[in-house]
């Protein structure tokens, strides 16, 4: 599989914040009565599988014992993530997850800068901030007046979107080492195959494993809509941008995602725009526009 340019990076980028976007809304369509951390295991799992058929054709590097070790860590990291994520929305909204999945990118780069070091961080800071905080605008506005989120669902899902920050970073960190010459293909389907059995080990200790007697066929639909769309393709995505565009700006795409979920609002809900939300998607796309060009010097240089 040939290597993505700049431009097919940023335009696979764009495809992986609609998605993300569109994930917010499905996983909270789930049912609640299901243990969260079986429900990401079983979705880790499918994602996984289903890039068995590219590896059995393709091939893939050689496993090394220090490759595996670094596939454990970053399946550490996605099951930390996910798993927030499912018991994070049985107490809070996903406007709420929404909103401090924005903080990831800036959370990235403080990785970037202890992993990466000398990778064009000052360049990139002004223009987050920027496009963080049109997202913020835009996000913010989806909470109910007065309604304070449970404070332990949005304490679960910052450790998730620490683990979710160190995620990129610490990929490209391990492609230059243990993972040197792995596809994406590759990297995705070890890191969701670990992922996966670190969540069914913690469901078996945890007695969750028995609610998946609860599991509906409509549950098996939106974990299959999951693990295709808001799992495998996004991280494939994400590792076919890494190495490409600076980890920082492709995580940063999540900025991206909140303007697509205002959109959403506008076109297909019938709510009008607000002054905040203009506002909003204009500092979205002038500082993703900021970050864009800002990486790409680092691209060439890679």
């Amino acid at each position: 599989m040939n290597p993505a340019n700049f431009t097919q990076a940023n335009l696979g980028m764009l495809l992986w914040a609609v998605l993300i976007a569109a994930s917010f809304f499905a996983a909270a369509e789930v049912s609640q009565a299901i243990d969260p951390v079986l429900l990401t295991a079983l979705r880790l799992l499918f994602s996984a599988l289903m890039f068995v058929p590219l590896l059995w054709l393709k091939g893939s590097a050689p496993m090394t014992l220090a490759g595996l070790r670094a596939h454990g860590l970053l399946g550490l990291l996605l099951a930390l993530y996910f798993g927030s994520l499912f018991e994070a929305l049985r107490y809070t909204s996903a406007v709420n997850t929404g909103t401090l999945f924005t903080l990831v990118p800036l959370l990235t780069l403080v990785f970037e800068a202890w992993l990466l070091p000398g990778s064009g961080l000052r360049r990139r800071l002004l223009p987050m901030l920027v496009a963080g905080a049109g997202a913020l605008l835009l996000i913010l506005k989806g909470g109910a007046p007065g309604q304070l989120p449970s404070l332990y669902a949005m304490g679960i899902y910052a450790l998730g979107c620490l683990a979710m920050a160190a995620y990129s970073p610490l990929s490209q960190h391990f492609k230059a080492g243990s993972l040197q010459g792995r596809s994406p293909a590759a990297m995705t389907f070890w890191n969701m195959l670990f992922g996966s059995l670190f969540l069914f080990v913690a469901s078996l200790a945890s007695g969750g494993w028995r609610s998946a007697a609860l599991l509906r066929g409509n549950d098996l639909l939106w974990l299959l809509y999951l693990a295709l769309f808001a799992t495998l393709a996004t991280f494939w995505l994400l590792h076919r941008a890494i190495g490409v565009i600076a980890p920082s700006t492709v995580i940063s795409y999540i900025y991206l995602s909140t303007l697509f979920l205002t959109l959403f609002h506008w076109l297909w809900l019938g709510q009008g725009p607000q002054l905040t939300e203009m506002l909003g998607a204009l500092l979205v796309a002038l500082g993703m526009l900021g970050l864009v060009r800002g990486s790409r010097p680092t691209a060439a240089a890679a």
